[in-house]
């Protein structure tokens, strides 16, 4: 399954993917950010910078788990990460975006 190249519509900086359980067979898997590509490796992580155009991808049959951390950027001050924060809980109350409302 390969899932379209993405840029986000608002990027708060970085993601970490760590690769908990990657296709045990040879066929082509990885993740790309930019011109860079990386394979898969269990038990590995990769921190990409998500506001340049990134895909993944996995042209076998079988399942990929991987633990998804979205990273603030370092660059992002304390009060834009509140504001960008607000802006996230008022989407999601007012259900444009998934997960619920937060407590």
């Amino acid at each position: 399954m390969n899932l379209q190249p993405m840029v986000p519509k608002i990027s708060r900086g970085n993601d970490a993917h760590s690769f908990l359980l990657i296709p045990a067979i040879s066929t082509p898997y990885g993740i790309s950010a930019s011109d860079q590509v990386r394979e898969w490796k269990e038990g590995s992580a990769v921190v990409l910078d998500d506001s340049y155009v990134h895909e993944v991808w996995n042209d076998s049959e079988e399942t990929r788990v991987l633990l998804l951390l979205d990273l603030w950027h370092p660059d992002v001050k304390a009060v834009e990460r509140e504001s960008i924060s607000n802006m996230f809980d008022y989407a999601r109350d007012k259900g444009w975006i998934g997960g619920g409302k937060r407590e």
